[in-house]
């Protein structure tokens, strides 16, 4: 026991030493830091930058192979109308035996699917089924709009033909043909209820109903299921189940080209884009035939055992194909209700800002203060009167000129650089943040190039393409599938706090 006693003493003396040499090198640390600060040879400051920005429309992006496809038709007076309408092959059945009807058959129903994007809630009905929400509804889901299902008539290249080495892009802006003859045409809206659908089976004649069959997803989630025009299909997939046309992949594709789902407005209301997984959309043709189980006949065709001619059901699933594309059409004569004095960032082929810094002051005076820059942010005000109530979450800022990343994107995170959506104590869009540190070094470094074409910044609604993959992956990508936008205050002295400004917070070395 006093061995333990002495060797604890012996501890705690040694934890004393170590623990006030510890003190004694903070407070002479302290010391250090408060005769450099108090000797005047440095100050720090800031100055508050205009900028002058400017919109650009943006005509078009690629609207193949993207992540999310929009259906719909959205208006508001600040950005005019977006309408979302979207082409898609079709793939062959994946089937063991012949693409074929067999005896006696009839098309009992033919279904277009398209799931949702929705999420699945915690809280169920009073009869225990699960409720969903629908995700990414931009406008008021309530307000339908119409929508027709055409035939294709726009062979869709899965190599790019100028360059087959390529694989084939398709725009937002490309013109597509299609049918005269609608396989479905009527009044949508979301419905986050759509989760199951019934198909009657019917006898040979047409009229009796043998059976129903309940269709609806191995998880219960909501899908959009469009009843097409059975005499059409009838004609272009039975009529010609065995020829030519059905034996390959290559020879369907150019036989029949695919849907052209079409979305118009009813009215000059506000009514809604919805983004579709269209990754697992399909058209299931249902059907029934005559088949004989079990029989076997004697020589004069009598039925021995078993049963002949007996009602079965079937069907053939066409998924939709790999080369897939949006089609976005703007009204370009959008009012800016706002005036043409804010800036209007909208994405899926909208608008974005240009931002030329330093515009009005001379550069090269800036760079011989030799600033040590410590926090460079440029910030930009929601005009929270403007009509459109879709804000984006984040906006994302670039090198214009280049196209490519700004510098802090690579060297400080995208998450650092910010221009997440801001919102003031009521709730409301307030304001979008830019930390721009690393450029605005750079930039006022006495060694940064003096074109001031390179000081031109973009700015738009960010797209998850947007980020980086590499430390090498510097070039921007053109995609971008989100309509949001918001309508910002410009540089117009009229905006007194609230217009767009770079604020520039620096230490100066005193002479």
């Amino acid at each position: 026991m006093a061995i333990k006693v002495v060797n604890a003493l012996k501890y705690l003396g040694l934890f004393s030493i170590v623990f006030f040499t510890i003190i004694s090198c903070e407070k002479e640390i302290e010391s250090i830091g408060v005769n450099l600060v108090n000797n005047n040879n440095f100050s720090t400051d800031k100055q508050i930058t205009e900028v002058t920005a400017a919109n650009k429309n943006i005509a078009k992006v690629p609207a193949s192979g993207v992540s999310q496809y929009l259906l719909g038709v959205y208006s508001d007076n600040e950005f005019g109308t977006l309408k979302g309408s979207i082409v898609s092959q079709l793939n062959l059945p994946v089937i063991g035996d012949a693409y074929d009807y067999g005896t006696n058959y009839g098309i009992d129903s033919v279904l277009m699917i398209i799931p949702y994007q929705a999420t699945k809630s915690a809280e169920k009905y009073t009869d225990g089924k699960p409720k969903f929400s629908i995700d990414s509804v931009f406008g008021d889901a309530n307000i339908e709009f119409k929508l027709g299902i055409y035939e294709l008539k726009t062979y869709l290249n899965t190599l790019d033909p100028v360059d087959p080495s390529k694989p084939a892009i398709y725009y937002s802006d490309k013109e597509f043909q299609k049918g005269d003859t609608p396989f479905y045409s009527g009044n949508f809206k979301v419905n986050a209820n759509d989760t199951v659908a019934y198909v009657k089976r019917y006898m040979p004649n047409g009229i009796t109903s043998y059976d129903i069959d309940t269709i609806k997803q191995t998880d219960l989630s909501p899908s959009i299921k469009i009843p097409l025009n059975e005499n059409l299909i009838k004609q272009i997939f039975v009529d010609n189940a065995a020829g030519a046309e059905f034996q390959s992949l290559d020879n369907f594709q150019r036989y029949f080209r695919g849907f052209y789902i079409e979305a118009e407005a009813l009215t000059s209301n506000n009514s809604h884009l919805v983004s579709l997984d269209m990754a697992n959309a399909k058209t299931i043709i249902y059907y029934s035939k005559d088949e004989d189980e079990g029989a076997t006949v004697d020589l004069n065709g009598n039925k021995i055992n078993g049963e002949l001619g007996v009602r079965t059901k079937h069907n053939f699933e066409f998924a939709f194909g790999t080369i897939k594309s949006n089609v976005l059409k703007r009204d370009d004569t959008a009012p800016h209700q706002s005036g043409e004095d804010r800036l209007y960032v909208q994405g899926a082929a909208g608008s974005i800002a240009t931002i030329d810094l330093f515009k009005n002051e001379d550069i090269n005076d800036l760079q011989k203060n030799n600033w040590l820059i410590n926090d460079a942010s440029l910030i930009f005000y929601v005009d929270q009167n403007a009509a459109s109530n879709i804000a984006p979450e984040q906006l994302f800022i670039y090198n214009y000129e280049d196209n490519e990343q700004i510098t802090d994107v690579m060297t400080e995170g995208l998450f650092a650089v910010g221009g997440l959506l801001e919102k003031d104590a009521d709730g409301k869009p307030y304001r979008y943040v830019f930390k721009i540190t690393d450029y605005i070094s750079n930039l006022l470094s006495v060694n940064a190039p003096t074109d001031l074409e390179k000081k031109t910044i973009g700015i738009k609604v960010y797209n998850p393409s947007d980020t980086p993959l590499a430390i090498d992956d510097v070039k921007i990508r053109e995609y971008s599938w989100t309509p949001k936008g918001v309508v910002l205050y410009g540089q117009d002295p009229s905006f007194g706090d609230k217009r767009v400004k770079l604020e520039i917070s620096y230490t100066k070395i005193n002479n």
